[in-house]
C-alpha cells in the first residue's frame, strides 16, 4: 500500500501548501527580527518545522514513482517508426539556409540613433 492509496493527494496537497506556507511565514518572521533578535519560540518552532519537512521529504521521496506505468498490450506492432527522427543534424539537408540568413539580415537596424538620445537605463 502507497501513499497514494492510504491519502489522496486533494488532502496532501494542502498539507504540503500550508507546510510551505509556514516555512515562508518564519522565514519572513526571522528576517523582520534580525539576526540577532530573533525570539526563542522562533528558533523552536523553525527546528519542529525543518524536522516535520524531513519527514514529509522521505514520505514522498519513498512514495515517488520512477517509472512510467505501460498500458496492458499484447500487440506490439502498434508503435511506428519513423527513421527520419533518427536522421542526424550535420547530414539533413541545408535548403533554405540563404533565406535564413537573408532574414536573419533583414532584422538588423542600422539606423544611427538620434543626437539628443539618452539610454534610460
Amino acid at each position: 500500500m502507497t501513499l497514494h492509496d492510504i491519502i489522496p493527494a486533494k488532502y496532501r496537497k494542502p498539507v504540503y501548501v500550508t507546510y510551505a506556507l509556514i516555512g515562508v511565514a518564519l522565514g519572513a518572521i526571522a528576517t523582520a527580527y534580525g539576526p540577532d533578535n530573533v525570539p526563542e519560540w522562533h528558533a523552536v518552532t523553525t527546528n519542529v518545522v525543518l524536522y516535520i519537512g524531513g519527514a514529509f521529504g522521505l514520505t514522498a521521496a519513498a512514495n515517488t514513482l520512477v517509472t512510467k506505468p505501460v498500458p496492458d498490450t499484447d500487440n506490439a506492432d502498434e508503435v511506428e517508426v519513423y527513421d527520419a527522427d533518427d536522421e542526424p543534424l550535420d547530414d539533413a539537408d541545408d535548403e533554405g539556409t540563404e533565406d535564413l540568413e537573408a532574414l536573419a539580415a533583414a532584422e538588423v537596424d542600422d539606423t544611427p540613433p538620434p543626437d539628443d538620445y539618452q539610454p534610460r537605463h
